[in-house]
């Protein structure tokens, strides 16, 4: 991937997010962000050139997801960038504006003629594609009903009136395609987010003073910083071994690597946090200090698909029923029809 399209990112993003980083972001500045990130065709990073994108792998593509959580976007980057993927993909028309995903268990209300979701991403800003077992739903963000919105304003319980919600023809498989790539750039979100956490607390580490030398030279201080490290390291490695889907452009990741990825960071996120708390002190927990966006989104986001419990008995069903010799064995084997990265 070319490093201008990342280094262009990143230069927009902090500075579409410095006036918003200590304060609740309203509609309005989310609008002018949105807009501006879709000015520059960023939301259509994974099309082929030939419909205006970069043409660019999953894989490749994962720098630039990771920047929505770095950078703590208060819009759905990520997820809006492979929905369109998406949904070009599948001759899809979806409207102007960011998209989020959800999944509900349950069939809209048909006695209540609506629709619920109890924890969506964004949901009370954003347009929502909403997979509910085989079938696939549209719902405008105009139509949505803010029933609860959560602390942070990450996410909203909301409903919409079932007329206003749009069925798409899509089939089963594009269901579940969209279903994983949904979830894979949610993963990448939080190892970004991961990621500066890690940084600010080794930069803090370094500043903090206490009997005269900095924190980060007391042996205590040190190990935490390095399981912190390999926490986070085994995170985006997860992620990459998700995100390696060949060549192929518009390519969903595989289901067993991703449920892999997914558990891992399930798995280590409160840990993650915990660390950067537990060095950054009692500044860590301050409002006016920025640590606690990044942890927030850590925990939260960690199992809005399912917790690190759900991803377990996954990938345990999946390998016996596949009745491999052993556990490693399952976990190592290459993906049939798959090639490395190059």
């Amino acid at each position: 991937m070319d490093s201008l399209i990342e280094d262009a990112l990143k230069d927009l993003f902090g500075q579409l997010t410095k006036p918003s980083q200590n304060t609740v972001t309203s509609k309005e500045q989310r609008d002018a962000i949105a807009d501006e990130i879709q000015a520059g065709g960023f939301t259509d990073l994974l099309l082929p050139q030939e419909a205006a994108g970069t043409g660019i792998t999953l894989f490749e593509a994962i720098p630039l997801l990771k920047l929505e959580g770095f950078y703590n976007l208060p819009v759905p980057f990520a997820q809006t960038v492979v929905t369109r993927a998406w949904a070009h993909r599948h001759n899809i028309a979806l409207p102007e504006g960011m998209t989020g995903y959800a999944a509900i268990a349950s069939k809209p209300d048909a006695r209540r003629r609506s629709a619920t979701l109890h924890k969506a991403w964004y949901g009370d800003w954003a347009h929502m594609l909403v997979v509910n077992g085989n079938e696939c739903y549209l719902a405008s963000s105009g139509t949505a009903q803010v029933q609860y919105q959560y602390e942070g304003n990450l996410f909203a319980a909301i409903s919409w009136p079932d007329e206003s919600l749009e069925r798409l023809e899509v089939g089963q498989q594009a269901a579940a395609e969209l279903s994983r790539l949904c979830i894979f750039s949610m993963a990448a979100t939080i190892v970004g987010a991961m990621e500066k956490a890690f940084e600010m607390t080794v930069e803090y580490a370094g500043e903090r003073k206490q009997f005269g030398r900095p924190v980060s030279k007391f042996q205590a201080v040190q190990h935490q910083i390095s399981e912190m490290s390999e926490h986070v390291c085994a995170a985006g490695m997860a992620l990459q071994m998700a995100g390696e889907t060949g060549s192929a452009v518009l390519a969903a990741p595989a289901a067993e690597p991703l449920a892999i990825a997914q558990y891992q960071i399930a798995h280590i996120s409160d840990r993650i946090a915990d660390i950067a708390h537990a060095v950054h002190g009692a500044i860590g927990i301050s409002q006016d200090y920025p640590l606690h966006h990044y942890t927030r989104r850590i925990r939260e986001c960690k199992s809005c698909y399912g917790s690190s419990h759900y991803w377990a008995a996954l990938i345990g069903d999946r390998i016996l029923n596949r009745h491999q010799d052993t556990l490693l064995s399952a976990l190592t084997q290459a993906q049939p029809g798959r090639q490395p990265h190059q």
